[in-house]
């Protein structure tokens, strides 16, 4: 209780004191215009220290980023000019070859053998030329008697072999050759190669076949064009050819 009336007074006396300076300030003022200046006013420097803040750089927003981390850079646009293929000129069509015509297919029939006979012994030199000549005859079938088609003729396959040896020759005559010689001679310079330098056994047979050429008549190893068979073959027939010193 006393504390408090000690307040009471306190605040008193201090608006006591404030009345009377008041009052006696406004007595004594003097004009603005008419005062002097009679006391150097303080000024007061307070430092002030700036703490500089720190750099933040702006975000950008998470879609921005997102899309400057994945953005690939840009590749110039390379023009790709289209790849012209040369026109060729159109080449004319060669005009078709001519085949040679073969000879109609024909049925004539088979020869039968006579000369030499099968298992015939015929003799040859093992070095040089010498010995036998081969002599082939048969009989024409019977629709071929006479002189007739020039096209028409035969085919005579001679062949040896001994061991892995082998050799032959094919003759090729025309039916009226033949009708007119009427036998087929092989020299001994043939019948020599035959036989290699030693005995070997030899076979030959006879076909009837036709051309669509001609036959070559004075060399019967040259084959014609276009050969066809008018017959099977004859029976195969065997020579023992024995080469001697």
């Amino acid at each position: 209780m006393k504390v408090r009336k000690f307040k009471w007074i306190i605040a008193l006396g201090v608006i006591a004191l404030t009345a009377s300076a008041c009052g006696s300030n406004s007595a004594t003022l003097t004009p603005p215009a008419t005062r002097a200046a009679t006391q150097t006013p303080w000024i007061i420097y307070v430092p002030v220290t700036t703490t500089p803040e720190p750099t933040i750089l702006p975000l950008l927003p998470t879609a921005e980023l997102k899309a400057a981390a994945t953005r690939t850079p840009t590749r110039p646009v390379v023009v790709v000019k289209p790849t012209v293929i040369p026109t060729k000129p159109p080449v004319a069509p060669s005009a078709p070859v001519a085949k040679p015509t073969d000879p109609p297919a024909c049925s004539i029939g088979t020869v039968t053998l006579k000369e030499p006979d099968d298992n015939a012994l015929r003799r040859t030199r093992a070095v040089g030329v010498g010995g036998d000549t081969f002599r082939f005859i048969w009989d024409p079938p019977t629709s071929l008697q006479g002189e007739g088609d020039s096209q028409v003729g035969y085919k005579i396959e001679v062949s040896s072999k001994r061991g892995n040896f082998a050799n032959g020759v094919t003759l090729y005559v025309s039916h009226n050759k033949y009708w007119r010689d009427r036998v087929v001679i092989l020299d001994k310079p043939a019948v020599s190669t035959l036989a290699g330098g030693d005995s070997v056994k030899v076979t030959w047979f006879v076909t009837v076949i036709r051309t669509s050429g001609s036959f070559n008549d004075n060399d019967p190893t040259q084959g014609p064009p276009g050969i066809v068979t008018c017959g099977p073959p004859s029976p195969t027939r065997t020579i023992n050819l024995e080469a001697f010193e």
